[in-house]
């Protein structure tokens, strides 16, 4: 995999292997993601699956070019959109994050004094695939129903959730929750009656 530098143009220039880092000075993980990406293909390989190959050549050209700002950015690359890939992964969950940001900078300049809340919503865990995808299915359903609620909808401006699956080390078994990140009306906090407890969410 071929690194090179988004601070400076200048720096780094030499003979040496080159980074990418960010402007705040923070070298971005591509050696580490790349190192788990052909972990992954070799596990495709071993079980015969197709895209093994595919997997395997994720990210690994990457070519800078200098913008007019002086940093050097990403310009041409190849990744195999593999859902498992944690290359592809690393750059979608960047992406995800840089949208999120935006759009939260624009509700904060249409409703300056909306309040935010991060809800966290879990079930007992999934013995096996079978299990959790249905598992997926009663969470995803479960929350579309707490959106209608009389008592969230009527705070609720909007909100932007993520489902997360996490394996369990000891078992075997998969924890399927849902992060939520939740904009409600400065009325929320300000009147009882809108407030809803920990006990009410659950």
């Amino acid at each position: 995999m071929q690194y090179n530098t988004t601070r400076s143009i200048t720096e780094n220039q030499d003979n040496k292997t080159l980074k990418d880092m960010t402007k705040s000075g923070k070298q971005r993980p591509w050696r580490e993601k790349k190192i788990d990406n052909v972990s992954y293909a070799d596990i495709l390989e071993i079980l015969k699956i197709k895209k093994a190959f595919n997997v395997k050549q994720c990210g690994n050209i990457l070519e800078f070019k200098p913008t007019d700002e002086g940093y050097l950015k990403l310009h041409k690359t190849w990744f195999c959109k593999s859902k498992l890939c944690p290359v592809c992964n690393w750059r979608r969950a960047m992406k995800n994050s840089y949208q999120a940001q935006k759009v939260i900078e624009e509700v904060i300049k249409e409703k300056p004094k909306a309040r935010w809340l991060f809800l966290t919503l879990s079930t007992k865990n999934a013995i096996d695939g079978d299990t959790l995808e249905q598992s997926l299915k009663h969470l995803t359903k479960a929350f579309d129903r707490l959106s209608r609620y009389k008592k969230v909808k009527q705070n609720l401006v909007g909100f932007m959730r993520s489902t997360e699956v996490t394996v369990n080390k000891n078992d075997g078994s998969y924890n399927q929750h849902m992060h939520v990140l939740l904009c409600v009306e400065n009325a929320y906090f300000r009147k009882k009656e809108n407030y809803i407890t920990q006990e009410e969410w659950v």
